[in-house]
């Protein structure tokens, strides 16, 4: 008990000493007014972008044919200055305005000697709005050597400010950016408050799996509360839209031929889904829906937890014995999983999720039937040696194992109407040899075809939506649904102008894609970042709006339904990008996005 106090004692002399440097560092900070300035002098272009100036000066047209990285512009620093002080702000923003004829998206980035960070921005055709980036300051989120936490930057003394592309995919054209871009501006004043004296941060996960320093709404801080959650969301759940039937499609909608299975039809122009009952379906999912994954070993850092290190530090399924009350609560957590996708207008469960869910088979799903196998020849840079006279063979053997094997959820899954189809593999690095892609993409086809005939073959996913020709043209070939992850914020323009994919005629699935923020004590915003949950919704609405548009895509899985733990699964992500938090708390405003599309969708497609 004495070592105790005098642990906490020292830990209250260090948040103070901590709140004494911070409030030094806010007296320090200055007005950052002039450091961001439009003027003519103070901008360059980037990569051919042309740039135009309006109001006097104080907005700046930025108009680029040109999809490479980086593509767009940048501010200069001020005379006799080097890099930018943003010290003095919470957030970096800029209100921005689309002038073209498409949905566009773009980026504001920022750099300083040794990394970077943005933040995301979609915006339909004369839609304004406004690109936040929450600045990740050294200052207040630093941590002590042997932790892990926020990655920083040096606020004051940020190299570069552009307005640009990230992980570009789009071909080139005429109109491909036009924004109108002004009002660069700090906003608000750095959290002071959740700097952290390195004396004071371990450990800095509390026994609920969240961030132990600082407060925020909708932090748990007993189980009482988890068991309330429950109560209060039960009667607050909202049936699936009206318009959809057993399946999730489109209940109003033509009825077409209705075959026991999930299938593939274009209908006026437009790739469709169709539902084994002949309805018309867009699949909305979600993927990784399931209690618990990723769980880090606590062993390798017993000192980061408040909690006794185990080798599974499974936050959420100890939260869910809490909520529920009871040690076999994965049925329950199930049932309440299916009532809260209906409610959120969801349709599908995505990839990765639990065999246990979908062999309950009361919604539609998508599920990996093998993933890089052993017993089948590879080459030495990594991929498959298609060419070997074995590899068709080995690969159908390896699948039909898979579906084989004691208390696979994939047997199940392949007599199952519920089940759209299934991936094989996951973000390839294909050879430069072309000629490796069709038996790759051929052997798949057969062996799922054995193990599982009248199912959908829904390809390898894509890592990003920018393939060789040849790449495309091989999968389209042989998969019914060609699946691609690509973290962006719009797919609309997806095949437009010179440089784009080819000129393939087949369904796409935008198999992952998510938006997150540094909120909830979370240390990473993940792939795509945006300012705060309010413009997670809007992304939300705008990447799968886009992609409604779009005659080839037939579905949008968000990646993932839980956030990915505080401290990072195996590869480090440790991305806030979840449907609900690791107390399986939901974030409203993505819910409730996702309801808005989930009831307007075939409307908007059809």
């Amino acid at each position: 008990m004495i070592a105790a106090q005098s642990r906490r004692a020292a830990a209250i002399a260090a948040v103070v000493a901590a709140s004494a440097i911070s409030a030094s560092m806010r007296a320090a900070a200055g007005a950052p007014a002039a450091e961001l300035s439009l003027a003519a002098d103070r901008v360059a272009a980037v990569h051919g972008a042309r740039l135009s100036h309006e109001s006097g000066g104080e907005a700046v047209v930025l108009r680029s044919s040109n999809a490479e990285y980086h593509s767009g512009m940048r501010l200069l620093p001020p005379p006799g200055k080097a890099t930018f002080d943003l010290s003095s702000g919470r957030y970096l923003a800029a209100d921005l305005e689309n002038l073209s004829d498409h949905q566009q998206r773009l980026c504001l980035k920022i750099d300083d000697a040794a990394r970077d960070a943005y933040a995301s921005i979609a915006l339909d055709p004369g839609e304004k709005g406004t690109v936040k980036l929450q600045l990740p300051h050294r200052s207040v989120y630093s941590f002590p050597t042997g932790a892990t936490g926020v990655r920083t930057l040096d606020t004051a003394a940020i190299t570069n400010v552009a307005f640009c592309v990230v992980w570009p995919y789009e071909g080139q054209f005429s109109g491909l950016l036009n924004f109108r871009i002004s009002n660069v501006r700090l906003v608000g004043s750095p959290d002071w408050a959740r700097s952290v004296a390195p004396a004071a941060y371990l450990p800095f996960v509390d026994k609920f799996g969240q961030f132990a320093h600082g407060d925020w709404k909708g932090k748990v801080s007993s189980a009482d509360e988890l068991r309330a959650d429950l109560a209060a969301e039960n009667a607050s759940l909202k049936p699936a839209p009206a318009s959809w039937d057993g399946y999730g499609g489109w209940r109003n909608g033509p009825q077409l031929a209705a075959t026991g299975n999930f299938r593939t039809e274009k209908v006026d122009g437009k790739w469709w889904l169709v539902t084994p009952s002949g309805h018309l379906f867009y699949s909305l999912g979600i993927n990784v829906v399931k209690v618990d994954s990723d769980a880090p070993d606590g062993r390798l850092h017993p000192d980061w937890y408040e909690s006794p290190a185990q080798a599974s530090m499974a936050f959420p399924t100890w939260n869910m014995r809490e909520k529920f009350g009871k040690s076999d609560f994965r049925m329950d957590c199930y049932d309440l999983v299916l009532r809260r996708l209906d409610s959120w207008g969801i349709n599908t469960i995505g990839n990765w999720s639990d065999g246990l869910l979908t062999s309950l088979s009361r919604k539609p799903y998508a599920i990996v039937a093998a993933s890089r196998p052993a017993d089948v020849p590879y080459l030495p840079g990594g991929f498959y040696d298609t060419l070997d006279k074995t590899f068709a063979e080995k690969m159908s053997q390896a699948v039909a194992a898979a579906f084989a094997a004691p208390g696979s959820a994939l047997e199940t899954a392949a007599g199952d109407p519920m089940c759209i189809g299934f991936f094989i593999d996951n973000e390839l690095s294909f050879p430069s040899d072309a000629a490796y892609f069709e038996p790759y993409f051929k052997a798949c086809k057969e062996a799922l075809a054995a193990a599982a005939p009248g199912k959908l073959y829904l390809g390898c996913r894509f890592k990003g939506l920018r393939n060789p020709d040849a790449l495309w043209n091989a999968a389209a070939k042989w998969c019914d649904v060609i699946s691609v992850n690509s973290y962006v914020g719009s797919v609309e323009v997806f095949g437009r102008g010179e440089y784009a994919a080819p000129a393939i005629d087949k369904p796409i699935l935008h198999s992952e894609f998510h938006f997150g923020t540094m909120q909830r004590g979370m240390f990473s915003a993940g792939l795509c970042p945006v300012g705060d949950q309010c413009e997670r919704g809007r992304a939300f609405r705008r990447v799968v709006e886009g992609a409604l548009r779009h005659p080839l895509f037939v579905g949008s899985h968000w990646f993932q339904y839980r956030d990915q733990p505080l401290v990072g699964r195996g590869d480090g992500e440790n991305y806030q990008i979840g449907f609900v938090d690791v107390c399986d708390r939901p974030y409203e405003k993505l819910a409730e996005a996702a309801r808005a599309v989930g009831e307007t969708m075939y409307e908007l497609r059809f």
